[in-house]
């Protein structure tokens, strides 16, 4: 599986918000695809992805990889239609002094809720 990296934009960060996109994407580029899942109606329903799992999956990255503490927020019902993709928005919690918001790109990959996530 190939992860792409986000290009940084010269001069679009101070050297705290950078720092938190930085490890946001790093992370993010190291671990992909954890922590989704899905849940099935009966009746012929679509699937939809479990977007409380894939956000606390993407705040359990920052952490582990990068020692940040995130809140992240993704949308509350996502089909689970392979190729679509929706972003979560990862916002630093506590003393870090760093303010901005970290968007991550999730990919489904199968019609089960599997999905990929990488920073922008």
């Amino acid at each position: 599986m190939h992860i792409k990296l986000p290009t940084p934009r010269a001069g679009a960060v101070g050297p705290r918000g950078a720092a938190v996109a930085i490890a946001a994407a790093a992370c993010a580029a190291l671990i992909s695809a954890c922590g989704s899942s899905s849940s099935s109606t009966t009746g012929g329903a679509t699937t939809t992805v479990d977007t409380a799992r894939v956000a606390l999956s993407i705040e359990q990255t920052v952490l582990n990889k990068r020692k940040l503490h995130v809140k992240v927020v993704c949308p509350t019902s996502v089909p689970a239609e392979v190729g679509k993709t929706f972003e979560c928005l990862a916002t630093p919690t506590g003393a870090t002094g760093a303010t901005k918001s970290t968007p991550f790109v999730v990919t489904v990959q199968n019609n089960r809720g599997y999905v990929t996530y990488v920073g922008k």
